[in-house]
């Protein structure tokens, strides 16, 4: 039992974890999810439905989802928008000459484009004015980032269209748009093809609960089809009963506590010199110090406050914040409390340069410089490749890993290039 050990631990320690990361139940102190446990892990049996072809109780919760935006139909998924992205691609495949990947996307995308043999290009949405496009096109957009920036996507979902192009939306980290006034827009208010979305990230429900959005009757038939591929035939009835209670949350969500106690976060934050930067999406914000690097700071926050962050990168770290409500459990006096004992002058030496010697030696790192990346080389979070499998590993590829690892950021890929070269060598 020793992932229940190590969660527990940190749940019922002397100073307990504080999340201000995904999902956005927040270990359980955001939402309903206490309404149901175990006893709730049921499988399709008589008057539960089947997710692959609903026509009962889930049908129902799918009609509802379907409300959020008129004109799209609605599906719950179990395995994540990976699963939803993956089934889009599949799904687009046979009426798509070209997929049109726009700026930095998840690495799934990148997979289900080599899993279905697509011809694919890579444009920046920064020079699509001057794009040529068609109707042969798909374009396949990331709104938002996974820091909160937004792009004009009425304007980019418009210039598609005119020009009678497709737009599949990865809005893995939107669930919560158009939630209350001050929040973001979704790419279905414009008119996405297809949108798929985490309900997880921002919303409480359960790690998994996904939701994809189709537009079209035809696409959405397709879409089921791969999705019948992709998906478990197992579906957890926690995570849909958490996509039921998180979509529950959201339509009848107040915002005021939100923005009241986002204020007074702000607030304290600034009280100890510390740098916040806000963001589109007001439930999240990078933070910074200017006496130590970011990745200094979050090994301050962490080991000393047990306040727990999203991601770490050269601009800062990546808060998500609770979508707080009236009676949630969030330990927010806690935090504040916690804010308040930061003590940065004191000597923080030891969170300098530290190496917790966890990751593969340095001096290892630069004998992948001329190679073929056997498997692609993805700083995880927030999982955008930075070295593709087949692309030749270059100088300044060496140059971000390096930085990335003496920092503890986790980079998937890398020891299986490195096992595959030793290997290759012996």
């Amino acid at each position: 039992m020793n992932l229940y050990k190590t969660i527990e631990a940190m749940l019922n320690a002397d100073k307990p974890h504080i999340s201000m990361h995904v999902p956005g139940h927040k270990n359980n102190t955001i939402g309903c999810l206490s309404m149901f446990d175990a006893r709730f892990d049921m499988t399709e049996t008589d008057g539960l439905d089947d997710l692959h072809e609903p026509d009962g109780v889930l049908k129902n919760i799918n009609m509802n989802l379907s409300l959020k935006y008129p004109g799209y139909t609605a599906q719950m998924m179990v395995n994540g928008t990976t699963n939803g992205v993956l089934s889009a691609v599949f799904a687009m495949k046979s009426m798509t000459d070209r997929f049109i990947v726009v700026d930095d996307v998840h690495k799934s995308v990148y997979h289900a484009l080599k899993l279905s043999e697509v011809y694919y290009i890579e444009a920046s949405s920064a020079d699509l004015s001057d794009f040529e496009t068609g109707p042969g096109d798909t374009f396949i957009v990331t709104y938002p980032t996974y820091t909160g920036d937004v792009m004009d996507i009425d304007k980019f979902i418009s210039f598609a269209h005119e020009h009678g192009a497709r737009v599949i939306t990865d809005e893995a980290h939107g669930a919560h748009f158009d939630i209350a006034p001050g929040f973001p827009v979704s790419s279905m208010t414009y008119g996405s093809d297809i949108t798929i979305q985490s309900y997880h990230k921002m919303l409480p429900a359960l790690t998994m609960a996904s939701v994809i959005f189709t537009k079209s009757v035809s696409v959405h038939r397709e879409v089921m089809k791969y999705i019948n591929w992709f998906e478990t035939s197992s579906p957890s009835y926690l995570v849909m009963l958490s996509i039921e209670s998180a979509h529950e949350f959201y339509k009848t969500y107040h915002a005021e506590c939100f923005f009241a106690k986002r204020t007074k976060l702000i607030e304290a934050l600034r009280r100890e010199n510390i740098i916040v930067s806000e963001k589109a999406d007001p439930a999240k914000f990078m933070i910074s110090h200017p006496g130590f690097s970011p990745y200094e700071f979050a090994k301050i926050l962490t080991d000393q406050h047990h306040i727990h962050h999203e991601m770490v990168t050269d601009d800062g770290i990546l808060w998500c914040l609770p979508l707080f409500h009236k009676g949630d459990r969030y330990p927010f006096d806690t935090l504040l409390k916690r804010i308040g004992e930061i003590e940065l002058e004191q000597d923080q030496s030891a969170y300098k340069g530290r190496n917790t010697g966890s990751t593969p030696a340095l001096t290892e790192i630069g004998k992948l410089l001329g190679r073929v990346c056997c498997r692609s080389i993805v700083p995880y979070p927030p999982g955008v490749p930075l070295v593709h499998e087949g692309e030749t590993i270059t100088r300044e590829h060496i140059k971000r890993i390096t930085h990335d690892m003496y920092n503890h950021v986790r980079i998937e890929g890398i020891r299986h290039n490195i096992e595959y070269y030793k290997n290759e060598e012996s």
